[in-house]
């Protein structure tokens, strides 16, 4: 496979950990009538990290129907390039990791609400997001590509899309490019790409607007009735998002993540999924 990491972002964020927690304390009276002296022992430097060891897993939350990231495998569980990668930051830990899938456009508000640990889905860090969460390291270059119908040809840069019909997955970075950059776009909203890909297949949507790989795995899983269009019309980091206010867990997965890029595990694990979910 062509290979796809044209631009990875060097290097983990510079962390500057604060930690807070309940500390134990103990008393001694120096003579009758004084007042008891209290030390403090230091709060833990990993409140995060320590919590999650304590329960015995890591939470992962992700959004499958995204390949080669992350898709249902034979047995009906999740798989991809972000679960592995989740298995590594879980290992490293010494701890079980558990995924929940939901619609993409509801990740950020459960991260938020504390109903996982971080979010792996093939996601763009942004400056709108980064509002919300804090993010990893990038470990892939990504970007948007178009899909169109197999022979059409009025569509064949970013400037031809204006009037048409856009198939998105819903609160994506191509949801937001359509509505935003595209005039006079009828935009069509799925809780996946492959939907969105669908949608073109169909003839109900003019073409889908899907991140790289995807858009190349749907269209080579379509039997010959999808084509990308070569040539991204954005081009964007990806990497996991974690609850403000845990530099130690971001700190944790940005060391995993720098490993994996480095000894080449996220090259090899791309192509390996890749090979899978596009077949």
């Amino acid at each position: 496979m062509k290979k796809i990491f044209a631009a990875l972002l060097a290097g983990a964020l510079a962390i500057s950990l604060v930690a807070c927690g309940t500390s134990s304390s103990t008393a001694s009276v120096a003579s009758a009538g004084d007042s008891s002296k209290v030390t403090s022992a230091p709060a833990s430097e990993t409140p995060t990290l320590d919590a999650i060891k304590q329960k015995g897993k890591i939470v992962m939350l992700t959004s499958t129907g995204f390949p080669p990231y992350e898709y249902l495998g034979d047995d009906g569980k999740p798989a991809g390039v972000d679960i592995d990668l989740a298995q590594l930051v879980a290992d490293d830990l010494g701890v079980e990791l558990e995924v929940i899938d939901m619609n993409f456009d509801l990740l950020i508000d459960a991260l938020k609400s504390g109903k996982g640990d971080f979010i792996a889905a093939g996601m763009t860090a942004n400056e709108e997001r980064a509002t919300h969460i804090d993010f990893s390291q990038s470990y892939t270059a990504n970007g948007l590509l178009m899909v169109v119908a197999a022979g059409n040809d009025t569509i064949k840069t970013a400037a031809d899309l204006a009037g048409k019909t856009i198939a998105v997955q819903s609160g994506t970075t191509a949801d937001l490019y359509a509505n935003d950059e595209v005039e006079g776009a009828k935009v069509l909203t799925f809780n996946t790409p492959i939907e969105a890909g669908t949608a073109v297949a169909g003839g109900k949507a003019d073409v889908a607007i899907i991140d790289n790989l995807p858009a190349k795995s749907i269209a080579e899983s379509s039997n010959g009735k999808l084509q990308v269009i070569e040539g991204f019309i954005t081009e964007e980091p990806m990497a996991m998002g974690i609850a403000k206010n845990q530099e130690d867990l971001v700190e944790e997965i940005d060391k995993v993540l720098a490993a994996a890029v480095k000894d080449g595990t996220v090259e090899a694990l791309t192509d390996k999924h890749y090979e899978i979910a596009g077949a």
